[in-house]
């Protein structure tokens, strides 16, 4: 009872949020220092606050202390610990939490090394701290102190507070890493910018839909002359990517696999919150996910990109993808050809939000939606044949709500075609088709 208790708070959060999304740009400029400390109030309390249907921080905090007595998680799997008879009482709960006993683990050395450096004696408020004292100083040095409206809303998003705060995901730590990244890109310091970029990428595989902030910045008319000068910006990226690796392989020199086996086996074996399932069910067709829906944003892109005059046709491009957060919509759809929908990982999708200064509401909710997979059909008492299972019933809700986003930005990107397919039919006064002004 006390877990649907707070989930129904968060939802009213939630929505409280949603509506404060449309406050203009002023409000947020009035009251951009209370807002901040309103959201740095509500993380120290959430400190406080038992994990909310969520049991992976169960494992955060296990794989870590089992690095600390020199024990590698790649090689050992909770299961081989249940008999153990010399546990203490807290080990024995931590292990009792652990979904998936039989499996070793699937997160990067970067991550478990971070989990040892701050699970110590099996804290989790340690390991909440050492969150908030990265992702704060990350973002200040981000923002310099100078706070926007998408930056404010990022700090106060619920659904952020909760994942992180509450249940643990480390999904903050690329959110921070990226805060670094769009500083150091900024400031022209792309060496660095690459090497934050791959140690993001480390972290989380899908990361590398980032790669696009990197690759637009390339001036290729004076590069392309000499490959050597991309030697420096590659090097950086790849050394970012696999330096933890190394650190970890020179820790614990028998790990051959580091997890990526694992990581294909989850991929292959799992699938959760696959909400455009059910739709594309209702049709009598294989699950096609959001694919017609990205080959067409790719369809549009480029007849947008070709319909630019070609002087400072990128500038422009880029410009307008802003407006029309395409940058966020192919993330977005990226992320929906996965397996698995777990509500945290939309999350690193809010810095393109902040970087472009979106003022739409509709990336907000897209975010947001993957928060009906924690009413699985266990939790609701139904019958159900896996753990997991969410009712049809809440993954048709979720398409409906997201393809009425989708549609939403779509019309939007239409609207700006038919626009520019107008004006390069107007031909110059005094030209046959220029029109009869009799």
């Amino acid at each position: 009872m006390q877990q649907w208790i707070g989930f129904l708070i968060f939802s009213l959060v939630t929505v409280l949020f949603l509506w404060m999304v449309t406050f203009p740009k002023d409000f947020y400029k009035k009251y951009n220092k209370q807002i901040f400390l309103l959201g740095f109030v509500i993380r120290i309390l959430c400190f406080f606050l038992p994990p909310l249907w969520e049991d992976d921080w169960s494992r955060y905090l296990w794989e870590g202390n089992l690095i600390r007595i020199g024990k590698s998680p790649y090689q050992i799997a909770p299961l081989n610990y249940f008999k153990e008879l010399n546990l203490s009482e807290t080990e024995i709960q931590i292990l009792s939490q652990i979904n998936h006993p039989d499996w070793t683990t699937i997160y990067s050395p970067f991550v478990l090394l971070y989990f040892a450096l701050f699970s110590f004696g099996f804290s989790g408020l340690l390991l909440k701290l050492s969150y908030l004292v990265f992702e704060t100083a990350s973002f200040l040095f981000f923002s310099k102190g100078k706070f926007n409206k998408p930056g404010l809303l990022y700090w106060i998003f619920p659904v952020l507070v909760k994942e992180v705060y509450i249940n643990f995901h480390f999904e903050i730590l690329i959110l921070s890493l990226l805060w670094i990244y769009f500083s150091f890109q900024r400031e022209k310091k792309i060496i660095a910018a690459n090497f934050i970029l791959g140690l993001v990428i480390h972290i989380k595989i899908f990361s590398i839909l980032f790669l696009f902030s990197t690759i637009h910045k390339i001036k290729f008319k004076k590069w392309k002359r000499s490959w050597v000068n991309w030697l420096p910006y590659l090097f950086s990226g790849f050394v970012g990517f696999l330096i933890f690796y190394l650190i970890y392989f020179i820790i614990f020199p028998n790990t051959t696999d580091f997890g990526i086996s694992n990581l294909f086996k989850f991929g292959g074996n799992f699938k959760f919150n696959q909400y455009y399932e059910p739709f594309w069910r209702i049709f009598g067709i294989t699950d096609l996910k959001t694919f017609p829906f990205l080959l067409q944003l790719i369809t549009v892109s480029v007849f947008f990109w070709i319909s630019i005059d070609k002087e400072k046709r990128l500038r422009k491009f880029l410009s307008t993808a802003r407006k029309l957060d395409l940058y966020f919509l192919f993330g977005y759809m990226f992320l929906t050809l996965l397996p698995v929908y777990n509500p945290w990982y939309f999350l690193i999708l809010i810095p393109v939000l902040v970087i472009s200064k979106s003022q739409n509401l509709s990336p907000w909710i897209l975010i947001t939606l993957p928060q009906f997979s924690y009413f699985t059909k266990a939790r609701l008492s139904i019958g159900f044949t896996y753990f997991y299972e969410i009712p049809d019933s809440f993954l048709l809700l979720e398409a409906t709500i997201s393809l009425i986003c989708l549609l939403w930005h779509f019309k939007q990107i239409f609207i700006l075609l038919y626009r520019i397919s107008n004006i390069s039919n107007i031909a110059p006064k005094g030209n046959i088709g220029y029109g009869n002004r009799n």
